[in-house]
């Protein structure tokens, strides 16, 4: 008989392998890929697929609305709508006409082509949250449909997920509205909804059709359908506003989606779609045919809950989603184009035309106002050094100001400077003090800089950073002062010592001090770095906001600035600053270069040109192709930039600043006013104008037209270019004026 010891010793070694044995299922336990996603959550033995075969046949279809421009079908079985464009004959239907043979690819992958959307979603009662995708077809809801007022609203009820959501389709003149409205959506057991994505094969194009799809990468790309192409690996997948991996820990960064919208050009007709609610949590896709199927398609995707890792111990972590759901409304606009206004030129003029009636885009740009430039002054910087740090002048403010005089009386009449690194500090020590640097000559020189811009009619901004904090400045406020995941950790760089301040706690600060200095100091206005080209969730204990609530955060600093300073400025160009700044920096005036596009066109440009002053986000100064640089300019319409120094640049060898490689004023100060004379007199007249239209014409070779009937010609190509008796030299450029002016 064994001693007592032994059997305890036993017992504990059989209750401590049957916890760890216990602990490994719980965490390892995850839905296996497939049951429930490719294919899917509830059995679907049910669903008529004969069906699929007819969707492209109007006649299995009821007509729900009618306005005289368009008609609206509902196909009752799958719940497929079709729009028919009465102008142009056009039949638009939420499900894609190729064949399965054609498309390849997974039968869930088949099946979604079909479907008029497709969602995810994960079972929250589990120690891991796998996200599952899913759509009608693999899923087969049940389905109860209600009239509206000009369309539609349908209902999808899961009971065996025991999730519910409806999406409402109605008609409003030349556009097709999609809403999911978020107070119909139930949650009643452990599955919580992560995303829906509503008609996501509307307008699809086949490899055998003719066209493109335009999508907002950066200052906007576009991709052809085409015969032959690759198996892609990736698509364009963009969070609207830009990425949440703020410190591209991810990856390569993207360009942003500065503006909810993409495209379709098929065929010879076109629409373009719009999020017009929403847009803060929904995700734009473009998928060129040979991603997954062999079909180009564009949607938008409304996001009601996120993934992140979540730590469960040291060094472990696991998948999960938000438990709480992101409740906000989702609308979409799908607005079906004129033949002669399909192409992207004419789907920028609708969404320009939006913005406008919205409220949405404001004009600053005055219609005497000629062409400016666009000058960047940098000004100081701390070089870390072991005993003490260095604060490195590159531009004192009485160097500033005889930089600004003297391009002023070379002839640049009309300028826009934006002074960076003035405060005390330095460039980079965030967050940004709002005190003048003793070094670069303190309060007194600051005020006469000012002072003296204004006497020339030249705005002036000073760069301001209250976004960005390093650990070292925030002491023992760092965990009630800074963003955070969902997991509650801050965000953060890779190695912790850079961080995002609280919107609340730098809203604070603006206002018990910041504001009031900022405005005594005389300038035009501030210039907000950040504050158009990032959007974030902060999921902070003490002050949670929406990505919605901390953009609000922000633009309401810089309307109470703008109000006490008569200006704004902002880095960065994401919609919702276009009724609010009167200067527009860092916008990149080209695309993010994926491997499935074509061409990067001048989407946002043809928005925002005549309108609000922009300029980009290389100083040609610094440009890796300087001649290629200029053309950019002309082409995209935007003001010449120059970032420069009155010391050398080899000043800010050992700083953190040390991208300005060739800055110094009097090497640019000549070549700045001739090429700022030749463009002012060539284009100046052009700057107010309405950008309508733009086009290749040959390889290397566009055309850009303003509303006057003004073209201008740029060739980046190796030969000359013939137009209509004007010839265009290499890696130069024309204007064609319509008319004499007087």
């Amino acid at each position: 008989m064994m001693p007592r010891r032994v059997l305890r010793s036993i017992s504990w070694a059989l209750v401590l392998g049957l916890m760890i044995f216990f602990i490994y299922v719980l965490e390892n336990y995850a839905v296996e890929q497939g049951v429930m996603g490719e294919g899917a959550g509830q059995a679907n033995a049910e669903f008529p697929r004969a069906i699929l075969e007819k969707l492209n046949d109007l006649s299995v279809y009821e007509k729900v609305a009618d306005n005289g421009r368009l008609a609206l079908y509902f196909e009752p079985v799958t719940s497929s709508i079709a729009v028919e464009d009465k102008d142009t004959g056009t039949v638009w239907a939420s499900a894609s006409d190729v064949s399965d043979e054609a498309a390849g690819g997974s039968q869930l992958l088949k099946d979604s082509l079909k479907s008029p959307f497709n969602f995810s979603y994960a079972d929250i009662g589990r120690p891991t949250h796998e996200v599952v995708t899913s759509n009608l077809i693999s899923s087969f809801p049940h389905i109860e449909k209600a009239a509206v007022t000009d369309g539609i609203s349908v209902t999808y009820r899961f009971d065996q997920l025991s999730l519910q959501f409806t999406i409402q389709f109605t008609l409003d003149d030349n556009r097709l509205v999609v809403y999911v409205p978020v107070s119909e959506i139930k949650e009643e057991g452990n599955y919580a909804l992560v995303s829906i994505e509503p008609v996501p094969n509307l307008a699809a194009g086949t490899d055998l059709d003719e066209g493109y799809i335009f999508y907002p990468d950066g200052s906007g790309a576009i991709s052809y359908f085409k015969t032959s192409h690759p198996q892609y690996r990736e698509r364009y997948s963009a969070l609207v506003y830009g990425s949440e991996d703020i410190f591209g820990k991810n990856g390569q960064r993207a360009e942003n989606a500065y503006l909810p919208v993409f495209g379709i050009h098929k065929n010879g007709r076109g629409l373009v779609a719009y999020i017009t609610e929403g847009e803060y949590e929904s995700r734009l896709h473009y998928s060129p045919s040979g991603y997954l199927v062999n079909v180009n398609r564009a949607s938008a995707e409304f996001l009601y809950r996120r993934e992140y890792s979540a730590a469960i111990r040291r060094g472990e972590s696991a998948r999960r989603v938000e438990s709480e759901i992101r409740a906000f409304d989702h609308r979409m606009v799908y607005h079906f184009l004129p033949q002669e206004y399909s192409d992207y030129s004419g789907m920028a003029g609708a969404y320009r035309e939006y913005l406008l009636q919205a409220g949405k885009l404001h004009k600053i740009i005055d219609e005497a106002q000629t062409l400016p430039l666009a000058l960047t002054l940098f000004m100081g910087i701390k070089e870390e050094r072991v005993l003490k740090d260095r604060f490195v002048q590159a531009t004192s403010f009485e160097q500033a100001e005889h930089i600004i005089q003297e391009l002023n009386a070379a002839g640049v009449e009309e300028m826009s400077v934006i002074i960076k690194g003035w405060m005390r500090g330095g460039y980079g020590d965030y967050p940004d003090q709002a005190s003048a640097a003793a070094e670069l000559g303190g309060v007194s020189k600051l005020i006469k800089l000012t002072r003296s811009a204004k006497e020339s009619g030249i705005d002036l901004f000073l760069n301001f950073n209250n976004m960005d904090a390093n650990s070292k400045n925030l002491g023992f406020k760092k965990m009630t002062a800074v963003m955070k995941d969902p997991s509650k950790l801050p965000l953060q760089n890779y190695y912790g010592d850079s961080l995002l301040l609280n919107a609340a706690t730098a809203a604070s600060r603006f206002r018990s001090s910041q504001k009031q200095t900022l405005a005594g100091y005389g300038a035009a206005g501030i210039d907000f770095a950040g504050y158009g080209a990032v959007a974030l969730a902060d999921h902070s204990e003490w002050n949670p906001s929406t990505r919605k609530e901390t953009v609000e955060q922000w633009l309401s600093m810089l309307q109470e600035s703008r109000e006490m300073n008569g200006k704004a400025a902002v880095q960065g160009g994401n919609q919702y600053v276009l009724n609010r700044v009167d200067r527009i920096s860092d916008l990149p005036l080209e695309d993010s270069r994926y491997v499935f596009t074509d061409e990067a066109v001048p989407f946002y440009p043809m928005i925002v040109h005549g309108y609000i002053p922009y300029s980009g986000n290389i100083p040609l100064n610094i440009h890796y192709d300087q001649s290629k640089g200029l053309l950019k300019w002309v082409e995209y319409g935007s003001m010449p930039f120059y970032e420069l120094t009155w010391h050398e640049p080899d000043e800010l060898r050992y700083t953190e600043y040390r991208k300005l490689f060739s800055s110094a004023f009097e090497q640019w100060s000549p070549v700045i006013v001739e090429q700022y004379k030749e463009m002012n007199e060539r284009l100046g007249f052009t700057w107010k104008l309405a950008m309508t239209s733009h086009r290749k014409l040959e390889r290397d070779v566009y055309e850009t037209t303003y509303e006057d009937g003004t073209r201008v010609i740029v060739n980046y190509g190796s030969i000359p270019y013939e137009v209509e008796g004007t010839q265009v030299k290499p890696l130069d450029y024309a204007v064609l004026v319509k008319e004499v002016r007087e």
